[in-house]
């Protein structure tokens, strides 16, 4: 594979990973539907778990379900050492915590459904807009109608009451009634300051 391929399947394995909130969760061959966010101080996954599940030798999360031609699937090491500040921004995606442990999903490598495989280096980092992370999704919130016209234009998907609950370099995720809603920028931003203007511009045009 060469480098530009390898760029290519990084960056699809990043959307993936991002635009998604929920998969199956396979221990020793057995499956648990899970839910998870990437931890946007370490890149690491935040999932909870219940006890059996943490003795297990072979972990993987599959995305977005357990299928013969799920897009990717996830190699993880399950570690106890959380931070609760990835705890609480859990519980603003997804309102509960499932089971009973939580736990950071730190990434041995993932591979994609045409064979590519991602390492950890490449796919477990830290979110580029993390010191403005707050700021940017308050003035994601502070008109929740703009912010649906744009989810239902970008993501076709018409959330009564949308909450921006995180917001990377790739897009932004909104919390619904019924789950969580991923809304991809048109494309990549570098800082905060582009991000900004991104969403001036998005916002812009709805109004």
């Amino acid at each position: 594979m060469n480098d530009e391929d390898q760029q290519l399947a990084i960056c699809r394995a990043h959307r993936l990973l991002c635009g998604h909130t929920r998969g199956t969760l396979i221990v020793d061959s057995l499956p648990y539907e899970t839910l998870y966010m990437v931890d946007p101080r370490t890149g690491a996954l935040v999932l909870s778990v219940s006890d059996d599940m943490l003795g297990g030798d072979d972990v993987v999360l599959v995305i977005p379900e357990d299928t013969f031609d799920a897009p990717m699937r996830i190699s993880l090491e399950l570690s106890t050492t959380i931070q609760e500040e990835a705890c609480d921004r859990f519980l603003a995606y997804h309102l509960h915590q499932p089971s009973p442990i939580w736990v950071h999903g730190r990434i041995n490598f993932a591979k994609l459904e045409a064979g590519n495989v991602v390492g950890p280096d490449e796919l477990e980092v830290p979110n580029g807009l993390m010191d403005e992370h707050s700021g940017l999704c308050k003035k994601l919130n502070n008109d929740r109608e703009a912010l649906r016209i744009v989810c239902k234009l970008l993501a076709k998907a018409d959330i009564e009451e949308p909450t921006a609950v995180g917001i990377d370099q790739i897009g932004f995720d909104v919390r619904g009634h019924f789950g969580v809603v991923r809304v991809e920028f048109p494309s990549p931003v570098h800082d905060a300051t582009q991000a900004q203007e991104v969403l001036a511009a998005l916002f812009g045009s709805v109004l």
